[in-house]
């Protein structure tokens, strides 16, 4: 089977795509599925160019990736055979970005349930996952108001979706190209980051908190100087010199429940969210899908396709 690995931290043009053998045995708890979609993740790219090593070292060579969306194929003989055939999504932590993934893992693959396409299901890993955990680390209140950067983004366009479920205010932060889709979302208000901020947002408007998902000091500084002293959530910026001395800022990253997963399988499947797909590459096509995310104006999440000539 064809797998896309990192050998090296020389970025995204060193990445190889090598073939290994397919598994022959599943052990009684595995079941292997054929890979119809993996989600391009920034993750992957701050992997490859060595800014992770502090947070996430590993022994390279890798396989890449971290999500995954597909059909089973075949099961082991303790798990139920309800699977075979059945289209799932999951978290490979060994690394998804390959034609075939051996899951081993019960509780981190999740059926996906009639009416949701395979490929808006495997948008919710590294998507609405992150978006869903930061909503409830920062516990927004019904009726406040919450700003939000990188909105148009994977964990963006999710998290202004969940702000308005919750009842929220919603503020998005994003590139005028895309203040449609932000306000199709559900956006009260849309904020072009190119633009003085001054002139979008009233220095009396009230925000309760700020989920960063941009991770651009500068942006948070211009806004620190409008807003007061709001509080600052990311899921970007590691640090964060604030220049408001009662300011609190927070950085954290983690992973929700497997019940938060179905969860969020259920809104999609009931049409309370709306999964936000930008482009679909080839997997072959690994690196200028990653150059997109990178170098252009996101609008939701770019996915990698396998095997779609018997989908």
């Amino acid at each position: 089977m064809q797998t896309i690995i990192q050998t090296s931290y020389r970025g995204i043009d060193a990445l190889t795509l090598e073939s290994r053998p397919t598994p022959k045995s599943l052990n009684p708890l595995a079941v292997r599925v054929e890979t119809r979609y993996t989600p391009v993740m920034p993750y992957d790219i701050l992997t490859e160019t060595g800014q992770l090593k502090q947070r996430r070292p590993v022994k390279l060579p890798i396989v890449v990736g971290y999500g995954f969306g597909g059909i089973v194929r075949e099961v082991g003989r303790l798990r139920s055979s309800q699977f075979l055939n059945r289209p799932v999504i999951g978290i490979q932590l060994t690394g998804s970005h390959q034609e075939q993934v051996l899951s081993t893992l019960p509780p981190l693959l999740f059926p996906v349930p009639t009416g949701v396409t395979l490929a808006a299901a495997t948008t919710l890993v590294g998507g609405a996952d992150a978006a869903y955990f930061a909503l409830k680390k920062t516990q927004l209140r019904v009726g406040g108001t919450v700003l939000i950067t990188g909105a148009t983004g994977s964990v963006g366009t999710y998290l202004v979706q969940l702000a308005r479920l919750a009842g929220t205010h919603v503020i998005a932060v994003g590139h005028s190209s895309r203040h449609d889709l932000l306000t199709d979302l559900g956006a009260d208000q849309v904020v072009d980051y190119d633009r003085p901020l001054a002139g979008q947002i009233n220095d009396s408007t009230i925000v309760n908190q700020i989920i960063d998902l941009a991770g651009n000091p500068t942006l948070l500084d211009q806004l620190t100087a409008l807003l007061g002293a709001v509080n600052i959530f990311s899921l970007a910026l590691p640090q964060y010199q604030s220049q408001h001395p009662q300011q609190v800022f927070t950085f954290a990253s983690g992973a929700i429940t497997p019940g938060d997963y179905r969860w969020l399988l259920k809104q999609l499947a009931e049409g309370q969210l709306t999964a936000v797909i930008q482009k679909e590459f080839p997997f072959t096509a690994v690196k200028v899908a990653q150059h997109q995310l990178v170098d252009g104006h996101a609008a939701g999440r770019i996915l990698l396709t396998y095997n779609q000539e018997d989908n």
